[in-house]
């Protein structure tokens, strides 16, 4: 059922489970659990209706790279409201999902290695027995298509031969009709379902513990709302789920001041701050290969899979670089433009029309940083919180990488015939970037204590009970586009609950 913090006439009975967070984490472990008999209690900030004084609570203070904001005229998420353009973390039931994209795409194998250039890479799991189960799983149960054998598919491996000749290679994502979200999609469990409990308008503020001295062990959450309610929800487990910048606030929020927050003896908690810096005003002309197959290089119409392309995993070892994608969307000729050419034929047909160009979307892999971080501020929000300060940082390394990644995309995608990539006067670099709305990186993953915050079973080092799920777990940020990773370490965590009995 859905209780309002606001008519919440008596405590909540202690659950097994208490997840803070309504997005594709928090409400895969949530639901998983509740289908499987626990009971479990999930924590919302936001309501079933956007509260722009709620969402106010999202709000940081900058001390480095600046992110994007709310723009009601950004060219961009034009399929959102105007009071959502630009926004990339809102609290209301569904969390982010409410203006996610619906972009599906894994890692893949080569994106889990330590790679001695990158410091501080390298995940602490096996793609093949830790990830590649669950994004089978999920893959099935949303309904969307089967990316390892759209892999298989002829022209596909067509393509990937062909850059392959050149130091290219190409990935496939695949593109919901209809983005997901878990308010939707999980909306009949949350109102009927008699082991959860959705408790809407109440804003987590601490992650109430038990320290013995010698154990410390996570028993719930405090909440409160804008009017003045407060409900204390207690449980066995814990799981934090409500995005790498809040997740990391309650974790230096909570626990005894001496430790500096939960989870934090190693001072790691809010750092390794990363996100997608991104860059969106290339062109790509079309050349012979993009021609042939356009159809490939099709957006829509949805759903449907589509291709990106980087530099092949050598080349990226041999120059020291990190992982750079870019994205093709074809734009179409306008009336003008077919008589402009005349009697001469388009540079490239797909099944939507006569292409003119591809507008490039270059999103980038950022170099794991420890001074990148969040951490708490001296101002209060209106819940008497410190507000986080954010001081994302971008290095050298991501320079230069970004520099010659872009210089040997041009020659590479104009050697093989893909086309001419033209970034004009203002190519990538961490100046010319936005963010993407990718929060990651903040409780980083590590298989000791002294590299990051969780373990690999994203349990929180140092306190019993307590867990992680969402891209604030990411050691490193390759393959643009977190979601289908955040849902595979969802399912994996679920699983993980399901079958380790809690502490009592």
């Amino acid at each position: 059922m859905i209780v309002d913090i606001a008519v919440l006439e008596r405590p909540l009975p202690p659950a097994d489970l208490v997840v803070v967070g309504s997005g594709i984490a928090g409400c895969e472990v949530a639901v998983r659990l509740a289908r499987r008999g626990h009971r479990v209690v999930l924590v919302e900030s936001g309501r079933q209706d956007f509260d722009p004084r709620v969402q106010a609570l999202n709000d940081v203070v900058h001390r480095g790279k600046e992110h994007r904001s709310l723009d009601p005229a950004a060219p961009y998420h034009r399929y959102l409201d105007p009071g959502l353009r630009g926004v990339s973390r809102v609290r209301r039931l569904g969390g982010t999902s409410s203006v996610w994209t619906g972009k599906w795409k894994h890692l893949q194998r080569s994106d889990l290695d330590d790679r001695p250039w990158v410091p501080e890479s390298g995940w602490p799991l096996d793609f093949d027995t830790d990830l590649l189960p669950h994004y089978r799983s999920a893959a099935r149960d949303y309904g969307f298509g089967d990316l390892e054998a759209e892999a298989r598919r002829p022209a596909v491996q067509e393509i990937g031969e062909r850059l392959a000749q050149h130091g290219l290679k190409a990935s496939s994502f695949y593109w919901e009709e209809r983005p997901t979200r878990t308010a939707e999609r999980f909306g009949v469990d949350m109102r009927t379902s008699s082991d959860l409990v959705v408790l809407v308008g109440a804003t987590a503020t601490e992650v109430l513990v038990e320290d013995d001295g010698e154990d410390v062990v996570a028993t719930g959450v405090r909440c409160r709302s804008l009017e003045g309610h407060e409900a204390l929800v207690e449980g066995r487990r814990v799981v934090l789920a409500a995005g790498a910048l809040e997740t990391a606030r309650l974790l230096l929020a909570s626990g005894p001041a001496r430790a500096g927050g939960l989870g934090n003896a190693g001072d790691l908690v809010g750092r390794f701050y990363t996100d997608h810096p991104k860059h969106h005003t290339g062109r790509l002309h079309p050349g012979p290969l993009a021609a042939r197959f356009a159809t490939e290089l099709q957006y829509g119409p949805k759903p449907r899979f589509c291709l990106c392309f980087s530099l092949d995993d050598a080349t990226q070892r041999r120059e020291e670089l990190l992982e750079h994608v870019v994205y093709l969307q074809p734009t179409y000729e306008r009336r003008r433009d077919r008589l402009r050419r005349a009697w001469r034929p388009p540079a490239a047909r797909d099944g939507n029309g006569a292409v003119r160009d591809y507008r490039v979307k270059f999103a980038a892999e950022q170099a794991p940083h420890r001074a990148s971080r969040v951490q708490l501020g001296q101002d209060r929000d209106a819940l008497g919180q410190r507000v986080l300060e954010v001081d994302w940082q971008l290095t050298d390394h991501d320079a230069r990488s970004m520099a010659r990644t872009v210089e040997l995309l041009e020659e590479r995608l104009h050697a093989c015939g893909l086309g001419t990539l033209d970034f004009g006067d203002d190519p990538p670099s961490p100046e010319s970037t936005t963010d993407a709305a990718h929060q990651m990186g903040t409780t980083r993953m590590a298989a000791r204590a002294q590299d990051g915050v969780v373990d690999t079973d994203c349990r929180v080092f140092g306190v019993e009970g307590l867990y992680v799920a969402g891209s604030a777990v990411f050691p490193t940020g390759p393959s643009y586009s977190p979601t289908f990773t955040v849902l595979a370490l969802a399912r994996r965590l679920a699983d993980h609950l399901a079958a380790v009995p809690a502490r009592r």
